[in-house]
């Protein structure tokens, strides 16, 4: 089985392969999508098992915050296409979601 280190070696190898600059963006770009996606997946992660907080890892630390938003319309062009006022357009805002936070501490 691959470890996540023999596999990143082996995307940096291909990278530095590629002579061709379209090549080498479509691959860095595959590459940061996929770590992209495993950053969140671990953010998400770490939230719910650990909670709002510092806490810390073995070599690292993050700083957890949970903070609810509301989503976010432009009124202005809503009520000016649609002949309606900013109140009338208030009642079908969504409800909050959650933004989740979390960054690296030394």
């Amino acid at each position: 089985m691959i470890t996540t280190t023999q596999a990143q070696i082996q995307a940096t190898a291909v990278v530095e392969s590629l002579v061709n600059p379209i090549d080498r963006l479509a691959v860095i770009d595959r590459q940061i999508k996929a770590l992209t996606t495993e950053a969140k997946d671990l953010k998400v992660g770490l939230a719910n098992t650990l909670g709002e907080g510092k806490h810390r890892g073995e070599q690292y630390g993050v700083r957890i915050t949970i903070e609810q938003r509301k989503g976010s319309i432009n009124l202005e062009a809503l009520c000016a296409a649609f002949n309606i006022t900013a109140e009338q357009a208030e009642q079908f805002r969504g409800e909050s979601t959650a933004v989740i936070k979390v960054s690296s501490i030394a």
